[in-house]
């Protein structure tokens, strides 16, 4: 948890903000990623765990819509997990995160887990945002 919030992850301790309640808040938010990336890295061999632990219905099915672009041409850069489950999720942020996808590498760890949580939070509100028709009132 602590390498998390530290420079591995999200380099809390490089924020300029100074109102202890302004640091209190960003502490609460980043404490939220950190757990969030704790379960992926915890169980991202496990494929009972369900992606419900770390990611709501509307994430999953953010992550159902974008995963073949996720995906590579060769059965080794496919997804190996049953869809919904807590690896399936994590194997998705990862290759968010910069991950080549192949399980022959190392896995992913926690920096490449929080970036790509990070491009999925800006890449899941513009999916949220596009979900609803917009209307131009004049």
């Amino acid at each position: 948890m602590f390498a998390t919030l530290k420079k591995a992850g999200l380099n809390l301790e490089a924020t300029q903000l100074e109102s202890p309640k302004a640091i209190h808040k960003l502490a609460i938010l980043a404490l939220s990623v950190a757990v969030r990336t704790l379960q992926m890295v915890e169980g991202r061999d496990n494929s009972e765990l369900p992606a419900s632990i770390a990611f709501d219905a509307q994430q999953q099915e953010c992550l159902s819509q974008i995963s073949p672009s996720l995906q590579g041409t060769t059965r080794k850069q496919q997804n190996p997990y049953p869809r919904a489950s807590l690896p399936w999720a994590t194997w998705l942020i990862a290759r968010l995160g910069g991950w080549s996808g192949y399980l022959s590498q190392r896995p992913p760890g926690m920096p490449t887990l929080v970036h790509g949580l990070k491009r999925f939070e800006s890449i899941f509100w513009g999916w949220k945002l596009s979900q609803y028709q917009l209307v131009c009132t004049r």
